[in-house]
């Protein structure tokens, strides 16, 4: 087995998780359970590309209590997700001057896309950058792995998944990549460097 390519989930990987949703409950006291049905509901509409973000939201900020511009929520949204966890893109940077090409593959609306390559410079991080909104599709959805691998140019068994959520990381088995769910950085580097033992005191240890 010989990786060519590291593919990463964003948020839960690559991004400290669920920040967002704890500043709107601190700060505004807009629960998870406010939130629910709009997440589960419309949401999952922009995330394939389907339905503009703004325009879905707008509905449901005065129900939660919110009094001030979309634009200003989606602001908040924005900075308060912009949390970089900078030991794995110490290791993306290490990964890539050893030649393995590094990925994102994420489910995102166009507007969180577009703050990720731009304001968090992800564009610069990963040689790739793969978004549910632009493929039309999104994880578990097989379509979605099968976008990728066809991008990527590779096949599957040269490709290296990291998410984590187990129903993605078994979806992306089945479309035949390397997958392993996500836990904690420790973890992380202790089975990267089993799929690369060539290359773990270069690029993994010393990220």
């Amino acid at each position: 087995m010989f990786i060519q390519a590291v593919i990463f989930d964003a948020d839960g990987v690559i991004i400290f998780p669920w920040r967002f949703a704890r500043h709107l409950e601190h700060e505004y006291k807009i629960t998870r359970e406010m939130t629910r049905e709009f997440y589960r509901g419309v949401f999952e509409d922009c995330l394939i590309g389907k339905l503009d973000l703004k325009e879905v939201l707008a509905p449901f900020l005065p129900k939660w209590g919110w009094t001030r511009s979309v634009d200003d929520f989606v602001a908040t949204w924005l900075k308060t997700e912009n949390a970089v966890d900078e030991r794995i893109v110490g290791v993306i940077r290490s990964l890539r001057q050893a030649g393995i090409k590094c990925c994102l593959a994420t489910s995102q609306e166009r507007y969180r896309a577009e703050y990720m390559m731009t304001a968090m410079r992800f564009s610069e991080i990963f040689d790739g950058l793969f978004f549910s909104y632009s493929l039309g599709c999104q994880k578990p959805d097989p379509a979605f792995y099968e976008s990728i691998t066809r991008g990527l140019g590779l096949k599957g068994h040269h490709v290296l998944f990291w998410d984590d959520s187990r129903p993605n990381v078994e979806s992306a088995r089945r479309c035949g990549w390397n997958a392993e769910v996500y836990t904690d950085f420790e973890d992380f580097t202790g089975k990267l460097a089993a799929y690369l033992p060539n290359l773990q005191d270069t690029v993994i240890h010393h990220a």
